[in-house]
């Protein structure tokens, strides 16, 4: 009888950890930067990343990936970029242009890098970038 009481036990504690962990999911999560579900900005997928980032990059994009990739990418990196973005990535670039501007050109809630303020003419590329739509094509 002891036998079957831990057997009953043993399985609703499994049950109830793989529900946890099942709950713990990120289906229905609008923030992740992950690129086949970006939600900053946009409702997310593989279909809007494709749209966002066909044809080829402007130079105004181009200038910005540039200066991210040089000025963010080590603490922006993958899935587990600080903060939850991930700046590597085209899809997450575009969905995430007023973040960008807002932190790293308006310093608002504080300046993006950590290290110190982008110079003048970065702060320039970025928010001629956005204020020109903000797009990959830009």
């Amino acid at each position: 009888m002891k036998r079957k009481k831990s057997l009953f036990v043993l399985s609703i504690s499994v049950l109830m950890l793989i529900t946890f962990i099942s709950s713990c999911s990120k289906g229905g999560d609008t923030t992740t930067t992950n690129p086949t579900n970006p939600g900053t900005g946009g409702t997310g997928g593989t279909n809007e990343c494709a749209t966002l980032t066909s044809g080829q990059a402007g130079p105004l994009y181009t200038a910005v990936k540039s200066l991210l990739n040089a000025n963010c990418s080590s603490c922006h990196t993958g899935s587990n970029g600080t903060g939850g973005k991930d700046l590597t990535t085209d899809c997450n670039i575009v969905l995430s242009k007023d973040r960008i501007k807002a932190r790293a050109v308006d310093g608002s809630p504080s300046f993006m890098p950590q290290g110190g303020q982008l110079s003048a003419g970065d702060k320039k590329k970025i928010t001629d970038w956005v204020n020109a739509g903000g797009r990959f094509s830009d």
